[in-house]
């Protein structure tokens, strides 16, 4: 039976088909191509054979499953659902997912993967065959499809979609790409030479490093706070349309955890905030009794607390205290809010620091996502 019509037959006998090209040892390649339909949501349930997707209700060869938090489902599925080519390499066991433009490769069992936008990231969890069927882990293929996530705790469903979402990938190895960066929280007669305040696009200071650049932010806290932001105005939507916005980045750090410090410990008291505006948020120049001070004209909250517009989703430890150097952490935010008249959004990253001493960072692989809604 030719392979094309097999895979046209049925979710199950595809699935095999999948395990069976990715075991092979003899060379050689097959492609296919995504249906056409309309899209509609792509649901798998944990320990459910069941599935959803455009087609409707439909049988997998095995059941999605958990492993350390992570939703694995059978990669067949996950991309007829999604609508997406996929392209299975028998002699390299690599695995190709196409829609829209992006592009994402995988490799049977390895955490590595390459694609459209993507450089030095890996899956949370390595991409493994179970009786046959190939599994992979579900969020972090589709989103890397342009497809939004969401996960009901309740029952154990992941539900994945596409529409007609704007996303926005920057990785700084030619130029800022229009990105800002500024400082807040200090006196407007602040030294210059004891604040050491430092924008810049930089390579990153990972071992060997020579090509792969990003934002730098350094600054010296000598007023018990100081807040450095990078921020970025997009443009091309809807105007006063409500959008559900998702953020995605890496931030590069060396601190460890479990220091101390002058007003807090380096790591822990060093707050990373995130969020989107509908106005560019610039410093501005705030009278407070016998000094003027730069403030930044979002409210962003104090240090651990929260602010209106931006929220707080981390700090400066880095993974791996046993290591030296800068190690990247992966952040994520998401929130959902309106655009202004003009069709624009502002997202803005920052850390507001308690510790009085100096911090250096690193932004990169900054991936934005602005779903419309109804």
């Amino acid at each position: 039976m030719n392979i094309k019509n097999l895979f046209n037959k049925n979710i199950m006998v595809a699935s095999m088909t999948t395990a069976m090209l990715l075991s092979a040892v003899a060379p050689g390649a097959v492609s296919f191509g995504a249906a056409g339909g309309t899209q509609a949501p792509l649901q798998f349930q944990i320990g459910s054979k069941k599935a959803t997707d455009y087609r409707g209700e439909h049988m997998l060869a095995s059941a999605p499953y958990l492993i350390n938090g992570v939703t694995m489902v059978p990669v067949r599925a996950l991309a007829e659902g999604l609508q997406a080519s996929i392209h299975l390499d028998s002699a390299t066991k690599k695995i190709t997912l196409s829609k829209d433009g992006l592009t994402v490769t995988l490799t049977l069992n390895s955490a590595e993967l390459t694609g459209t936008y993507i450089k030095n990231v890996k899956l949370p969890v390595k991409v493994t065959a179970v009786k046959g069927v190939t599994f992979v882990p579900a969020k972090m293929v589709a989103q890397l499809l342009g497809a939004e996530t969401l996960w009901n705790a309740k029952d154990k469903k992941i539900t994945l979609h596409t529409g007609k979402a704007q996303a926005f990938q920057f990785h700084f190895d030619q130029s800022e790409e229009g990105w800002k960066g500024d400082f807040a929280d200090l006196p407007v007669d602040y030294n210059p030479d004891i604040y050491e305040l430092e924008y810049a696009r930089e390579l990153l200071p990972t071992a060997g490093n020579k090509t792969n650049y990003g934002l730098k932010l350094n600054g010296m806290n000598r007023s018990d706070d100081l807040f450095m932001y990078v921020t970025k105005k997009l443009e091309g939507l809807e105007p006063n349309k409500t959008y559900h916005a998702t953020l995605a980045f890496d931030l590069y750090t060396d601190q460890s955890g479990g220091m101390m410090g002058v007003g807090g410990s380096p790591g822990e008291s060093v707050f990373i905030k995130a969020g989107f505006v509908s106005k560019e948020p610039v410093k501005v120049k705030v009278d407070e009794g016998d000094h003027f001070f730069y403030k930044v004209n979002v409210d962003k909250g104090n240090q651990i607390t929260d602010g209106e517009d931006m929220k707080l989703i981390g700090n400066m430890v880095q993974p791996n205290s046993e290591l030296s150097g800068f190690q990247p952490v992966a952040k994520e935010y998401s929130t959902t809010l309106q655009s202004n008249e003009k069709g624009e959004l502002y997202v803005i990253i920052g850390s507001d620091s308690g510790y009085e001493g100096l911090t250096t960072l690193y932004l990169d692989n900054i991936n934005v996502k602005l779903s419309p809604q109804a």
